[in-house]
């Protein structure tokens, strides 16, 4: 997007408004327009110094004010970066990925990377209690709020029960429906464990972010209502975008 200029000449100024406090407002407004959304990060000092004709003082009194506004963080040594809206994500008995941001003015959407049928890698086939070497159907989303990409989330579901998982979810068929497909009416999640992790540089590019920032890694096991595994899933969420809420055991 085309950057407005900003200078010290009088004609550049709004009356009555310090030229810092102009620099603030107007990358202030840059950031909520999404105008550093691919990197997350803000130019240099000497970029934004010669992009708004100050010194050094001038801008550093800017970048202070938005950094007390949570708008960006300061790093020394590594740059200002933008301090993006925490998104909540419960973990609880029932976590649905949609609800969790619809009820927090989201939108929530999900792009599909790849889908194929291979054999259970071994700690899939021990979450979903199936033999070695059986098959399984994987399932890679890149998972998003607002069109921004928040996690990468890789499914595992047993073959034999969801033949046609596969296809029906090529045709845009939500999971949610094609479980019902199958006869899964409800589900709920067994368990969650949460660790961190550093992204391969692939899962960076997904999701937009450095490969030093670290991700929080969310491996899971839904089971149907008889108890029985229908889905082992590892998350990893964008550690700056997404904070996770525990619920307590029990809750809904």
């Amino acid at each position: 997007m085309p950057f407005r200029q900003l200078t010290c000449s009088s004609s550049g100024r709004r009356s009555g408004v310090t030229v810092w406090r102009q620099i603030a407002d107007t990358l202030a407004t840059e950031i909520r327009d999404r105008a550093y959304a691919d990197t997350g990060r803000l130019p240099g000092e000497v970029d934004l110094a010669t992009r708004f004709a100050v010194n050094r003082h001038t801008l550093r009194r800017a970048m202070a004010a938005l950094q007390s506004e949570g708008l960006v963080r300061i790093e020394p040594g590594r740059g200002m970066f933008v301090q993006h809206e925490l998104l909540d994500y419960a973990l609880s008995r029932r976590t649905r990925f949609s609800e969790n941001l619809q009820r927090q003015g989201f939108l929530p959407s999900k792009q599909l990377l790849t889908a194929r049928e291979i054999p259970a890698p071994e700690r899939a086939a021990r979450e979903l209690q199936l033999a070695k070497g059986a098959k399984v159907l994987k399932v890679e989303m890149l998972d998003e709020a607002n069109d921004a990409p928040i996690g990468l989330a890789i499914a595992y579901y047993p073959a034999l029960r969801f033949t046609g998982l596969l296809e029906m979810l090529a045709g845009g068929t939500r999971t949610t429906d094609i479980l019902r497909h199958f006869g899964v009416q409800d589900y709920v999640r067994e368990r969650s464990h949460v660790t961190t992790q550093m992204p391969d540089d692939e899962t960076a590019r997904l999701l937009k972010q450095p490969s030093t920032r670290p991700l929080l890694c969310v491996e899971c096991v839904d089971v149907d209502m008889d108890g029985t595994p229908i889905k082992y899933g590892e998350t990893f969420f964008c550690g700056d975008r997404v904070q996770l809420v525990i619920a307590a055991e029990g809750s809904a």
